[in-house]
């Protein structure tokens, strides 16, 4: 969650104007000359929620979801096919059609199927095997909007 959230431009901006904010404060309030002519107790609050709490609730937030639905704990099987992506767990079935997939998206270590611009089925690279270089062939003869490595 964390490596989705810093990819977006807003949330890098703030994170940087966050730093700066608390680290100029914070050396005001340690006795360095500084710019501020008043306390910068704003400054100071704003730059730690936005370098403390900001990711503390993203992974708040990422591990409530997880506990709260039970379907992303069980152990869940994918299956490709020229027509469909067929996902089966352990008390679920369901088969989405390619033409409805929204957008493919490879990081580092996980493969995001985005069923729509916020909903994506994300799976870890190293359980592809040897079969990645036959998922990414897929994905683009399916004509997918994607950007793999």
């Amino acid at each position: 969650m964390y490596n989705l959230t810093y990819r977006k431009p807003l949330m890098i901006f703030l994170t940087v104007s966050g730093l700066m904010m608390f680290i100029s404060s914070f050396l005001y309030f340690l006795g360095s000359q500084s710019l501020f002519v008043e306390p910068p107790y704003f400054q100071f609050v704003f730059g730690l929620i936005i370098i403390a709490f900001l990711p503390f609730s993203i992974y708040r937030g990422a591990k409530r979801n997880f506990s709260s639905h039970g379907r992303l704990q069980e152990k869940i099987i994918y299956e490709f096919t020229d027509e469909k992506i067929r996902i089966i767990g352990e008390t679920f079935n369901s088969e989405m059609d390619w033409e409805k997939t929204y957008k493919v998206l490879e990081l580092k270590n996980w493969i995001l199927i985005y069923q729509n611009r916020q909903i994506a089925n994300i799976l870890p690279k190293d359980s592809f095997g040897e079969n990645l270089l036959g998922f990414k062939d897929l994905v683009k003869r399916k004509n997918i909007r994607s950007k793999l490595k």
